[in-house]
């Protein structure tokens, strides 16, 4: 029993969640698009070895128990790719992007610096009315 219990742990832990970051495909981007829900989505490109920003963002979803969604475009075939970029325009991977009601308000708000401060990015988190 106590194998079982660990293993479906040891499953759940890899199964795409990191913390308070949870993986989306671009099927589920679409549904939550169309149900005009409010999140932020972040961009990623895993294969960046540089990317400080998913670390960042990942350590203060944790300090402030909130939820966001990440898509790895790294791993998308070009059609899929082609398909996100015409919901969703972007150019570089690790871009946090801030959805609201189904849509994104302006790029203005974007986070593209990979290297944001904890502080600077809760600050953002705040401006936006993520963190109360």
């Amino acid at each position: 029993m106590k194998k079982i219990l660990t293993v479906l742990i040891l499953l759940l832990a890899v199964s795409g969640c990191s913390g308070n970051l949870s993986k989306l495909n671009l099927e589920k981007l679409n549904k939550k698009l169309d149900n005009k829900e409010t999140f932020i989505l972040y961009l990623t490109d895993e294969s960046d070895s540089s990317n400080t920003l998913k670390n960042t963002l990942t350590s203060v979803l944790k300090d402030n128990n909130i939820n966001a969604f990440y898509l790895n475009t790294d791993k998308l075939s070009s059609t899929v790719q082609d398909e996100l970029k015409k919901i969703i325009a972007y150019e570089d991977s690790n871009i946090i992007i801030f959805i609201k009601d189904g849509s994104e308000n302006t790029v203005l708000a974007r986070i593209t610096d990979n290297y944001i401060s904890k502080e600077k990015l809760t600050e953002e988190l705040k401006v936006q009315g993520y963190i109360k």
